[in-house]
């Protein structure tokens, strides 16, 4: 061989070895994942969690739902007449508890901060009058109720956790003054939902006048004329509007007993009752939010 053709002489290159067993394992076992189509409820609930109020409903449901926990484990225990420390339930109770508490310590954490979007809240009100004077009204009181009840919650929260130097007296005042703020909040927010609805009704009965009845829920849309289509589409808003309501109706349900609870020193209803109704308030603003991030 010449010189020349030893510079262009190629080194034999090695057989790939074989990859080992445990990678071809994982490799199948992903390739798996393919097969499975996208669930789109996965990706909702995703989006939802990945907002504030999302994370917040989340938490809210497991914090009242322990309470509802322990008061059936209690109950069943009482059915059985057994008080023996070593049983599960007596054993299980304390980790609920702990759980409630820690979910209910967050969420008051995650929003300290709420006296931001109330102030926010209020400058926008004064920008954008509602269309009522009845609203108009409600609105502002309402605005007014949660821009002092948050900085006394934060207040209250952060002197409980030793932050700030208050005393256990003023503590105690700062949560029931604040949860009587509230319990007026929600008061409001039933009058304004019997506002909005009589509202409502009036434009429905205009739209009826001026448009006439839906169309149909089964008829198709390819027979529809372009009027239709748009009357149609009116009477969505209408019904979706009247579902809002309703359930802004069951959050309120669900707040009113617990505000009203939390503003009298010595409570009104067991660890249970707050449980059920903070479900109930729980469950109509998780639907609220989940329709919000669909």
């Amino acid at each position: 061989m010449r010189p020349a053709d030893e510079g262009n002489a190629r080194e034999p290159v090695p057989a790939p070895s074989a990859r080992p067993s445990h990678e071809k394992v994982m490799d199948r076992l992903f390739q798996q994942l393919l097969k499975v189509p996208s669930p789109k409820t996965l990706a909702h609930l995703v989006r939802f969690l990945g907002t504030w109020t999302g994370t917040d409903k989340f938490f809210m449901l497991a914090q009242y739902g322990s309470n509802v926990l322990v008061a059936v484990l209690l109950f069943l225990q009482a059915l059985r007449k057994r008080s023996d420390k070593s049983s599960v339930i007596q054993r299980l109770v304390p980790r609920i508890r702990a759980l409630g508490s820690l979910t209910a310590d967050a969420r008051i954490l995650f929003r300290i901060w709420a006296i931001l979007p109330m102030v926010q809240w209020m400058l926008d009100l004064e920008r954008h009058l509602p269309v009522t004077r009845n609203l108009k009204l409600i609105e502002r009181l309402q605005a007014l109720s949660m821009v002092v009840y948050a900085p006394m919650e934060a207040a209250a929260y952060l002197a409980m956790h030793k932050i700030l130097p208050l005393s256990d007296v003023v503590q105690n005042e700062l949560w029931l003054w604040g949860c009587r703020l509230w319990a007026a909040y929600v008061v409001l927010d039933f009058w304004h939902i019997v506002e909005d609805h009589r509202m409502l009704r009036a434009e429905a009965k205009a739209l009826e006048r001026s448009h006439g009845h839906p169309t149909p829920v089964g008829a198709a849309e390819k027979a529809m004329s372009d009027d239709q289509k748009a009357t149609q589409h009116l009477w969505t808003q209408m019904r979706a509007r009247k579902e809002a309501l309703l359930t802004q109706f069951w959050v309120n349900v669900g707040y009113l007993p617990l505000t009203v609870h939390w503003s009298v020193s010595t409570g009104l209803i067991s660890e249970g009752w707050v449980g059920v109704f903070g479900v109930i308030a729980g469950l109509a603003s998780w639907r609220k939010q989940w329709k919000a991030t669909a």
